[in-house]
């Protein structure tokens, strides 16, 4: 059940086990270290990756705002120049009809 013999217990560890011992901790903490390490490098990863998308500066939001900003000013000329232009043509075209 336990993987060891339960006459073991109240024994004395020999020197072999203390060794064996002091190396699985040794380990468990360069692991707990690394691991630790990975955890802060994902931090400043995902700190990155939020300032970069919603810095309201900087940021792809900032960017968004602008290209919508761009298309709404551009929509708005697209309406001005459009019917400017097509009514010209209807009139050269009236105009060219009416001469002959």
């Amino acid at each position: 059940m336990l993987g060891f013999p339960l006459s073991n217990i109240g024994q004395e560890m020999n020197a072999n086990d203390k060794h064996d011992l002091k190396l699985i901790i040794y380990r468990l903490d360069d692991l707990d270290k690394k691991m630790e390490d990975a955890h802060q490098k994902a931090r400043a990863d995902l700190k990155f990756i939020k300032n970069n998308l919603f810095d309201p500066e900087e940021g792809l939001w900032a960017e968004t705002k602008e290209n919508t900003r761009f298309r709404e000013n551009t929509t708005k000329a697209f309406w001005f120049i459009v019917p400017a232009s097509i009514a010209t043509f209807v009139k050269l075209v009236w105009d060219y009809i009416k001469g002959t």
